[in-house]
């Protein structure tokens, strides 16, 4: 009795691991590398509005494009975001974002669930939405360049047909998410965070205003008990230690900057404004303040601050963002009072004095000879 248990146990275990390496092998077959390419470009081209009306499908309704650029930062690549401003009709380029990088990992390498190839002469079902209208992706890799053609969404909404163009066409059945995401346009693949850190820290920080307001902080990171911290020092005028606080609050509030609203948001009141406000001059002239901070990886960034204002119910501070030299952004608007507090931060160590120790030669207590 006791062996046939055994063996009824054994036969149990094994069904179970059959099932379980038989779905995992469904599990892996469930998606294909349909290619692998080291991407240089993508470039969206919205649907025609009679694709929109007949599928519903509401893609983004302007072209723009998603780039790796060599040469502005050092040791990592760059992504940007491009697009025509319908305002001023001029071309407009930002840092792309955490989308941009990850929508160009994802197509590099682009798995797919499965694959038709459409015979010469075959005509594509109209009812896939696959047309010369349909939403467009072209992707470039040197000299190699693919496009795919985005068409109808399947029932259960996870998987798109997609048409890869070329001399063999074929039908994919392809994750939608990939696709979906160019429903918005390329405000959402822009990078928000106006300093991104990753292992890198910041080694120095200089300020400049037009009330006289200059100051120059450099940091020495440590770790105590297993905790990251920074040395503050002031460089600028007398050379001294900083109390903690005074490094950090400059630091937090610069690191803590992100992108309220861009001028050409829904209510960004537009480029044409944008470009009045902090105009896009070679000199810091026209700032209120000017901030640079050098990076550990060797990259150095500086940001204009320019004069507050209000769009809508909100008020407002222009930035303009130059990174090493050679990429200059648009303007782009934070909070207020985001540039309030790195004032106040940039002042408080400016009044900083030396933290002096007690002497402990002199005693405090003396007694005086009656």
């Amino acid at each position: 009795m006791r062996n046939k248990l055994y063996l009824l146990g054994l036969v149990v275990v094994l069904l179970f691991l059959a099932f379980f390496l038989l779905e995992k092998t469904k599990e892996d077959a469930t998606e294909i590398e349909y290619w692998k390419l080291s991407l240089d470009r993508i470039e969206y081209y919205p649907p025609s509005e009679q694709w929109v009306e007949r599928t519903g499908d509401k893609f983004y309704s302007k072209p723009f494009t998603i780039s790796v650029k060599e040469g502005v930062k050092k040791g990592e690549k760059f992504f940007t975001v491009s697009n025509k401003d319908t305002e001023t009709g001029k071309d407009i380029e930002y840092e792309g974002g955490y989308n941009s990088e990850n929508t160009a990992r994802d197509f590099g390498t682009y798995r797919v669930k499965g694959t038709e190839e459409i015979l010469e002469g075959i005509q594509i079902k109209e009812s896939l939405q696959l047309g010369e209208d349909s939403p467009k992706l072209v992707f470039y890799s040197g000299n190699i360049s693919k496009t795919l053609r985005i068409g109808k969404k399947h029932s259960l909404g996870s998987t798109r047909v997609i048409l890869h163009e070329g001399q063999i066409r074929n039908i994919l059945t392809s994750s939608s998410y990939l696709f979906d995401k160019f429903q918005k346009g390329p405000q959402d693949f822009r990078q928000k965070s106006i300093l991104t850190l990753n292992k890198e820290y910041v080694k120095e920080i200089s300020y400049i205003d037009e009330n006289g307001t200059s100051i120059r902080i450099d940091n020495t990171p440590y770790e105590s008990n297993s905790v990251k911290k920074n040395f503050w020092r002031r460089l600028s005028g007398e050379i001294i230690l900083l109390e903690p606080k005074l490094g950090e609050d400059l630091y937090r509030f610069m690191t803590g900057l992100k992108v309220e609203t861009f001028p050409d948001d829904e209510n960004g009141a537009g480029f044409g404004i944008g470009n009045i406000l902090a105009p896009n001059s070679e000199k810091s002239e026209f700032s209120l303040a000017s901030v640079k901070v050098s990076i550990s990886d060797g990259n150095e960034i500086v940001y204009r601050f320019h004069k507050e204002t209000t769009i809508g119910d909100k008020k407002l501070t222009p930035v303009i963002r130059i990174i090493n030299s050679n990429f200059k952004e648009p303007p782009v608007y934070v909070v207020a009072n985001a540039f309030a507090q790195i004032q106040t931060a940039a002042k408080a160590i400016k009044e900083a004095k030396a933290i002096v120790k007690p002497d402990k030669s002199k005693s405090g207590n003396t007694s005086r000879k009656k």
